[in-house]
């Protein structure tokens, strides 16, 4: 890395401007970034993203989905199971 390298400052995104990139509303954006844990930060209380950010971004929407767990099966109720076990 250079010197120009570490002066040269770095592109800032609003919301608006990814939720165009993306295609998708402002409200999505914002919801994803902080439920899903997007890289992103606050500038007072609105989120910015950077175009390193935005790269990251990228990636993780890129990555193959998780492999769902499947749910545990519940059978009958509470009073139903515990006469079954005792």
């Amino acid at each position: 890395m250079t010197t120009n390298d570490v002066f040269q400052p770095e592109q800032v995104f609003t919301v608006t401007e990814v939720a165009e990139w993306l295609q998708i509303s402002n409200n999505q954006v914002t919801l994803l970034a902080k439920r899903e844990g997007w890289p992103h930060m606050k500038v007072g209380n609105r989120l910015r993203f950077t175009s390193s950010q935005l790269k990251d971004i990228a990636e993780l929407l890129n990555a193959p989905a998780p492999v769902p767990v499947e749910p545990r099966r519940k059978i009958g109720s509470r009073s139903r199971q515990r006469r079954i076990t005792d």
